[in-house]
C-alpha cells in the first residue's frame, strides 16, 4: 500500500535491485471530512483524497521503474468499524447512525470520481478494494468497487454483534483457565488481555461467553497477567483448573496471540491450523 512518493521510491529501489516489478496499491482516504479537515471522522490512513493525487502517484511509479500501481483501496472505517447498537456506549448509537447516513453517499462519490478519472485517462486497474465487515450491506452496491474486505465477519468477534445491518453467528472463541479464587463470588483466570484496536472502551475487551453468569470487573478488566470475573448468583461454582470460554472483540487479537486454531465441528476437533504467529511470523 502506498500513499506518497516516499513509499514508491522505497519500493522502486528494492524492485530495481532485485530485477523485479513490485505491485502496489494506492490508499485513498475516504474519511468524512468537513471544514478543510477541521472535522475528520474515520481512520487517519492516507493523505490521498482525490483523483488528481491518485493519478500523480501512478505516473510517478511509471517514471521510477521497479514498481507498478495495480489497484486502489478506500476503507470507510467510520462506517465499517463503528457499531450502531453498542450496549456499552448506547448513548452514542444515534450519533454513529447519523455519521454512517452522511458518510455512505460521500464515500461512494469519492470512489466513483477516482475510478471515472482513471478510466478517462486510459489507466487500467486490477481492483478497487473497499469496505469491511460492518459495511457489507452498502459497499458492494457501488459500481466502482470490485472487491470487499471482511475480516471479523468470518469469526463474528463480539464487536460485530452490535451492528444493526449484520446478522452473524459467533464462530471463534478462546479459553482461559481459572487459577485462583480470591474472594467468595469471584474467580481469577490466567491471562486474557487480548484488547482490540480503537479508542479504549469496554467494547474493545473480550467478554466471557460460557458458562453464563460471568462478568469482568470494571476496575481490572481483561489483563495481560490475569482476568478476574464476578459470578452472578446463578453461575456455576468454578474451581482452579476449570475453563472459561471468551469471545474476542475484533478478528486480529487471536491470530496474534496464539500459535494455532482448533477447527471444531459438531463438538469435535476436526483440524489444527497454524496462525501466522504459529508460522513464526510477526507482522506488527
Amino acid at each position: 500500500m502506498v500513499d506518497s512518493e516516499v513509499h514508491l521510491q522505497a519500493l522502486s529501489r528494492v524492485g530495481r535491485e532485485r530485477g523485479v516489478i513490485l505491485r502496489a496499491a494506492v490508499e485513498l482516504d475516504v474519511s468524512y471530512r468537513r471544514g478543510r479537515g477541521r472535522v475528520h471522522v474515520g481512520a487517519r490512513r492516507s493523505p490521498v483524497r482525490d483523483a488528481r493525487r491518485v493519478l500523480e502517484l501512478i505516473r510517478q511509479a511509471e517514471k521510477l521503474g521497479g514498481v507498478r500501481v495495480v489497484g486502489l483501496k478506500g476503507y470507510e472505517a467510520q462506517i465499517a468499524g463503528v457499531p450502531d447498537r453498542d450496549p456499552f456506549t448506547s448513548l452514542m448509537n444515534p450519533v454513529a447512525r447519523a455519521v454512517k447516513w452522511f458518510s455512505r453517499p460521500d464515500v461512494a462519490r469519492k470512489r466513483e470520481q477516482v475510478a471515472e478519472r482513471l478510466r478517462r485517462e486510459g489507466i487500467q486497474f486490477e481492483f478497487f478494494n473497499g469496505g469491511g465487515t460492518g459495511s457489507l450491506d452498502s459497499t458492494p452496491r457501488e459500481s466502482a468497487v470490485t472487491e470487499v474486505t471482511a475480516g471479523s465477519g468470518f469469526y463474528c468477534s463480539h464487536l460485530f454483534s452490535y451492528f444493526r445491518s449484520l446478522r452473524l453467528h459467533p464462530a471463534a472463541f478462546f479459553a482461559l483457565q481459572v487459577v485462583r479464587v480470591s474472594d467468595p463470588g469471584l474467580v481469577t483466570c490466567l491471562g486474557g488481555g487480548y484488547v482490540a484496536s480503537g479508542p479504549s472502551s469496554p467494547d474493545k475487551l473480550p467478554i466471557p461467553h460460557s458458562p453464563p453468569g460471568l462478568q469482568l470487573l470494571s476496575l481490572e478488566g481483561a489483563g495481560e497477567v490475569q482476568t478476574p470475573l464476578r459470578l452472578s448468583p446463578g453461575a456455576p461454582r468454578l474451581q482452579p483448573g476449570d475453563p472459561v470460554i471468551f469471545r474476542h472483540a475484533k478478528a486480529g487479537e487471536l491470530m496474534e496471540r496464539f500459535n494455532e486454531a482448533l477447527l471444531i465441528r459438531e463438538g469435535r476437533v476436526k483440524d489444527r491450523v497454524p496462525t501466522y504467529r504459529g508460522l513464526g511470523r510477526c507482522f506488527l
